[in-house]
């Protein structure tokens, strides 16, 4: 939906311009062209960039694993977020999935030093869901490509750091017992 807002946005702007511009018709055609080149590279760019691993092991216990890897690394644990029983509560169904949201201000409050910005995307988060085929699959944000996105260039040490601890809590969830 949001990707269909976006193109729409963009082609209903191209319009707008293309018909301000009375010089010729040939510019309106340019300025149309520009709008869809746009809206496709805003589709390209849009959204997080995700890390999935698939798990060895069920649900319950990959779920287990990773707070166990969040917490062993000195992350704090802000909230769990249990889609399946909010589903629930409307009466509806969903597979497995829970959100887990961590942090460290000592990591998590340089990078927002460098783009305040980021406190949209901080603290960090982990999903672990049951997709359709009944694998369990561990999902994180590319945390570096994120730095990226927000213009934090003089922070590659800590977001290296960052996305290696991510990596292994992931990667230990997911590991066979």
């Amino acid at each position: 939906m949001i990707r269909t807002s976006l193109i729409a946005a963009a082609l209903l702007a191209g319009c707008a311009t293309a018909a301000t511009n009375s010089a010729s018709a040939t510019a309106a055609a340019s300025t149309t062209e520009a709008s869809e080149e746009a809206a496709e590279t805003m589709m390209k760019a849009e959204g997080p960039s995700l890390v999935s691993t698939v798990s060895a092991n069920d649900f319950a216990t990959t779920l287990a694993k990773l707070r166990a890897g969040v917490d062993a690394r000195g992350f704090k644990t802000f909230a769990v977020v249990d889609h399946k029983a909010g589903a629930k509560t409307v009466g509806q169904e969903l597979r497995p999935t829970t959100l887990v949201i961590f942090g460290n201000p000592k990591g998590g409050t340089p990078l927002m030093q460098s783009a305040q910005t980021l406190g949209i995307a901080l603290p960090l988060k982990a999903l672990v869901y049951e997709n359709e085929d009944g694998e369990v699959i561990v999902a994180t944000t590319d945390i570096v490509r994120t730095l990226h996105e927000h213009g934090v260039k003089d922070r590659e040490p800590l977001a290296a750091r960052v996305a290696g601890a991510l990596n292994a809590i992931a990667s230990e969830a997911a590991a066979a017992e």
